[in-house]
């Protein structure tokens, strides 16, 4: 509780006037002064003028493929990939990061560098074999650099402080608790007659004319892929880190600038916190507090007990602060604090938040490393920045001759010794090779290379750049009727089933309404109920769409049952009757079930205040976003 706080033309002289100083700039410094009058990298969404460029949307599409590759399995297809990913939902995630980051800096949380360090730290400790050339390894497959990294794990942190402030600001009554144990644990006997679209499917006859009909009414379905074949030099940004030499007094330099830069060690501290209301005043507060504070100092009482008994903040903790630095506490807190010598308790100390005693524990062991230890890293770090300065001024150059000699990409070959690959085939959903970087793809299906026949420009990748041009297009041609019959025919008895499966279903349940007993409609369906009895939500033995179905219908009266159709994800339906609903005997959990579920509830109702949260801060937001193609 206490820690708690994103080339237009004209006429006129005016316009020819722009235009002739353009010219002179052109001549003067050459085509790389476009830069000059250009923007910066794409922009994918602005909020609050605060931009998320189209590298980041890159990253983080590129992060939830791996995602959704660790899920799924490494021989995942790159099409399914793309249909699971919603590029949409990616670029709304990040809109939604920002407008927390927003709110978490204008509340002043702050997270140090050292923190975020450790944060990174912690997440790669016990993976065997995890040095610093994998790790940078890992990150180019994002699309990250280690600074780049670090700067978005801080950014998540922040947000995670905003996260973890409503939920210490939330709370679950015991009525609601008792009420939701009832709900969520209920148990259904529900009995279920499945109508397998597979079963219907195999009884479909599809004929050759039905085939040849939807073969000339939907020919555009049966279309080949337009294909192409571009060619692509790389410039790599590894040879330049190669080539770079740090001297060591260069490297002692930059050591002491981090030595400099390390925050002062901060201060573990605990507390109890009395809060004040119409039950309990300032002074009543303050006596208790002073009582404890004397049985400890003068009867050796313990303060983390204390804390657990009677403390309205961090009593689990024991009253248990952590690391606090300055400008962190309400002011009077942290004076106090900063007063007193390791060990020693303070006087009963009011805030906005109430009465505390805080208790200097021990100052924060802050671990400076030697200059033997810090110097290697140092020394590639600095090799990367010289490295990536050298590697961005050959990067325009080879802009500046992609465009100057925009037909051909010999030039680059000669001047810069290039070699110049090919991409044969390429679709516009292939993602391997270079085509694996959003840009890259951008670029090569862009207007300028796909229609002009130019060159494309030096599009920044992870490992480097890349510059494209088509050498060939192969348009679209019909599949022969021979290629696709098969593919046709499962089209639609797929369809016809589909359709059969659904009106056998209804059929059941109106005939299940008219009177008809559940054993009369299975003789006339051939088909076998199936039950389960004291069904649970998380029962994975009866299909979660059944299982959805039977807990969204109205718990039917006694002696009576309720009856619906559940539609499955395979095109299959399931007639499902409810027949009776048992509610948790909330007095019969155990403790560590309660609490489980007191949690998961608390969890429930924070993440439901971030969601508000977020809506607040949308509806006051300026935000603009790029249009997606359909």
């Amino acid at each position: 509780m206490v820690l708690q706080k994103m080339r237009a033309g004209a006429q006129g002289v005016f316009a020819k006037v722009l235009v002739g100083l353009i010219v002179f700039v052109l001549a003067v410094t050459g085509f790389g002064a476009i830069q000059l009058f250009s923007g910066g990298e794409p922009i994918a969404a602005t909020v609050n003028g605060d931009d998320i460029t189209q590298r980041e949307l890159e990253v983080e599409t590129q992060r939830e493929r791996a995602v959704q590759r660790s899920r799924l399995g490494d021989e995942v297809s790159d099409e399914l990939l793309d249909r699971l990913i919603d590029r949409r939902g990616v670029l709304e995630s990040l809109i939604v990061n920002t407008l927390v980051q927003q709110f978490a800096q204008d509340l002043d949380l702050s997270v140090s560098e050292r923190t975020v360090q450790r944060h990174i730290r912690s997440s790669f400790a016990g993976v065997d074999g995890f040095d610093d050339a994998t790790y940078r390894n890992w990150l180019l497959g994002f699309g990250h650099t280690p600074s780049s990294y670090q700067a978005e794990q801080a950014k998540r942190l922040l947000q995670n402080q905003v996260s973890a402030s409503l939920g210490e600001t939330t709370f679950v009554t015991q009525r609601e608790l008792r009420r939701y144990a009832r709900l969520l644990g209920q148990r259904r006997d529900i009995a279920y007659l499945l109508f397998d679209v597979g079963t219907f499917a195999a009884q479909v006859e599809v004929t050759e004319e039905e085939i040849e009909a939807h073969y000339g009414n939907f020919l555009d379905d049966y279309m080949t892929a337009e294909k192409f074949d571009f060619d692509y030099v790389r410039l790599l940004r590894a040879p330049f880190e190669a080539d770079v030499v740090v001297d060591e007094a260069t490297i002692e330099l930059a050591y002491q600038d981090e030595i400099a830069a390390m925050p002062e060690p901060g201060r573990r501290a605990a507390h109890i916190l009395l809060g004040v209301d119409e039950k309990r005043s300032v002074e009543d507060a303050v006596a208790v507090l002073s009582e404890i504070r004397r049985a400890i100092i003068e009867e050796g009482a313990s303060f983390e007990e204390r804390a657990r008994e009677i403390s309205e903040d961090s009593a689990e903790e024991g009253g248990d602060l952590g690391v606090i630095r300055q400008d962190i506490l309400p002011a009077p807190l942290e004076d106090a604090l900063w007063a007193l010598a390791p060990g020693e308790i303070s006087m009963p100390v009011e805030t906005e938040f109430g009465v505390h005693l805080i208790r200097f524990v021990e100052t924060e062991e802050v671990d400076v490393p030697s200059f033997a230890e810090r110097a290697g890293d140092i020394e590639a770090e600095l090799r990367r920045q010289e490295a990536d300065e050298l590697f961005e001024e050959r990067r325009r150059e080879v802009d500046e001759l992609a465009f100057e000699e925009g037909d051909s990409l010999d030039g680059l070959k000669e001047r810069y010794g290039l070699e110049i690959e090919t991409l044969e085939d390429a679709t516009r959903s292939s993602r391997s090779g270079v085509f694996a970087d959003l840009a890259v793809r951008q670029a090569a299906f862009g207007d300028e290379v796909l229609l002009e026949g130019y060159n494309s420009s030096a599009v920044a990748t992870a490992d480097g750049a890349v510059v494209v041009r088509l050498r060939q297009r192969h348009p679209s041609t019909e599949r022969p009727l021979d290629e696709v019959r098969e593919e046709i025919r499962e089209r639609l008895a797929q369809e016809r089933a589909r359709r059969l499966t659904e009106d056998a279903a209804f059929d059941a349940l109106g005939t299940l309404a008219d009177g008809a007993s559940p054993a009369e409609l299975s003789d006339a369906t051939g088909i076998a109920w199936q039950r389960a009895d004291g069904l649970e939500r998380s029962d994975q033995s009866v299909p979660a769409e059944i299982r959805a179905t039977a807990f969204e219908m109205v718990a039917p009266e006694k002696g009576q049952r309720a009856s619906d159709v559940a539609a499955l994800g395979d095109g299959s339906r399931a007639l499902v009757v409810l027949s009776n609903v048992v509610l948790r005997d909330y007095g019969a959990m155990s403790e560590a079930d309660r609490n489980a579920l007191a949690r998961s509830l608390e969890q429930l109702v924070a993440s439901q205040g971030l969601e508000a949260l977020v809506r607040t801060l949308r509806g006051d937001a300026s935000i603009s976003a790029i249009d997606f193609a359909p």
